[in-house]
């Protein structure tokens, strides 16, 4: 499938948005995943997005049996999309920022569209104390097994609510799990959990 320039969708606030409902998979801020694409409407809600901002929101909310109003989500770039044989597609997405579906925007696309928020974690008070030992817990971690490949570089200080994030996404693969930290809004509840994740697996390698 072809790409096409799009605008620079990062800057984008709040907006309309189409929007993918997916129970088994999460998708962090700067990280990537890859999904694959099989039913009508969210093949047609791809063909669209290629053609146009290469974005679309992903959401772990059951979008057919729940209600996704103020839920949240991620808005994903798409990076590339490439075409089975069987007619699904793969396509690779680009975490770009968490979003809130606001309301849902009547449209006659067989996928919906729901207006949203960017959603932005407060980190003016954050525990400087607590994040100091996240990030010695993190270095000695990643250093003690570095064939891991542990996430170099993090933003502990400009980014925390980010660290928090590709920590979490790269150590832990459980989905509910994951599902509770992404709804976190709190930085101090955010680093404390993360903490607590290294902790545990520290204690587990007895470093």
């Amino acid at each position: 499938m072809q790409l096409f320039d799009c605008p620079n969708i990062s800057k984008v606030s709040s907006g309309v948005s189409p929007v993918m409902f997916v129970e088994s998979a999460i998708l962090f801020p700067k990280c990537t995943i890859p999904i694959r694409i099989f039913e009508p409407r969210y093949q047609e809600m791809i063909e669209m997005a290629l053609k146009s901002t290469r974005s679309f929101i992903l959401s772990f909310v059951d979008g057919d049996n729940g209600n996704p109003q103020n839920s949240l989500g991620t808005m994903g770039l798409i990076n590339s999309a490439v075409k089975q044989t069987d007619g699904t597609s793969i396509v690779m997405l680009d975490g770009l920022f968490k979003v809130r579906l606001n309301e849902l925007n009547i449209s006659d696309t067989l996928h919906q569209n729901w207006f949203y928020e960017k959603v932005d974690v407060n980190e003016v008070d954050v525990d400087v104390v607590l994040l100091n030992k996240l990030e010695k817990f993190y270095n000695k971690l990643s250093s003690s097994i570095s064939e891991c490949g542990f996430p170099k570089n993090l933003p502990f200080s400009k980014n925390t609510s980010l660290a928090c994030d590709l920590i979490i996404e790269f150590i832990v693969s459980n989905l509910a799990f994951k599902k509770e930290f992404f709804i976190i809004n709190e930085i101090n509840e955010k680093i404390s959990l993360t903490l607590k994740v290294l902790e545990t697996i520290t204690q587990k390698r007895n470093f």
